[in-house]
């Protein structure tokens, strides 16, 4: 290789090396601009972020005054109990009252103070059970199994009695809820086992109804009443920003 060939290579590689650092500041800088356009954009955002937060809270608060109207309205023709030997409180339908605690096969619910919807139910006679699946309009729920434990599954006097509680026990009401006037059917399980069966009444059907109905009204006062003070905190916060940028 003679010495104008390295000269040109020499040359070609300085200016090759230029170039990209030249392209590489271009780079860098652009995206310096856009990351401060951004936030130009953000801040210029805040003041409409805390109008939509304000208007979020007052729709908000005008839903739980709504709800708890509703509320005051349904919670007459419910009895409130507060028994020592129970663990806390709850809302039973006064149509309930008189036949609570179940003394025969049935099936009623409960508000407690918690806000949890419970299912009690009881099947007479001697046989055993640990679950539920309700039949009603051509759609099935079952509830989940709990273990004979003396505490929510117990037997007295020939009377099993069943406390459900979670997740499916709820499809179970709302299933009753939503077949109100129409041909409803407890079975009783005990594992996989059938060991009784109950048509649901059709005035049970609508005390049912009410329950689930004021259980859905107290679990939106309770997601309402959560959401209230974590709206403040979030308008407290822009509104900080916005103060510190002027």
């Amino acid at each position: 290789m003679n010495i104008r060939t390295i000269i040109r290579a020499f040359a070609f590689t300085g200016i090759t090396l230029l170039l990209a650092a030249s392209t590489g500041c271009r780079g860098k800088n652009e995206a310096k601009e856009r990351i401060q356009a951004e936030r130009e954009q953000w801040e210029a955002s805040l003041p409409d972020s805390l109008k939509a937060v304000e208007r979020q809270t007052d729709s908000i608060k005008s839903e739980l005054e709504m709800l708890s109207h509703r509320f005051d309205a349904m919670v007459h023709t419910f009895d409130y109990v507060d028994n020592p030997r129970e663990v806390e409180g709850y809302y039973i339908a006064g149509a309930w009252k008189g036949n609570y605690p179940l003394k025969s096969t049935g099936l009623v619910a409960r508000l407690t103070k918690s806000e949890k919807l419970e299912l009690i139910a009881a099947l007479s006679g001697g046989a055993h059970f640990n679950r539920l699946r309700v039949e009603a309009g051509g759609e099935t729920a079952e509830t989940s199994i709990v273990p004979h434990d003396q505490a929510l599954n117990y037997r007295m006097a020939g009377l099993n009695t069943v406390c459900f509680s979670d997740s499916a026990a709820n499809s179970c009401a709302l299933l009753i809820t939503r077949n109100v006037g129409g041909n409803v059917k407890i079975i009783y399980l005990d594992g996989d086992r059938q060991t009784g069966s109950l048509t649901y009444p059709t005035a049970s059907q609508k005390t049912m109804e009410s329950t689930w109905n004021l259980y859905e009204i107290l679990r939106a006062i309770n997601r309402d009443e959560r959401m209230i003070p974590m709206l403040a905190k979030k308008g407290a916060i822009i509104s900080a920003k916005i103060e510190s940028l002027k």
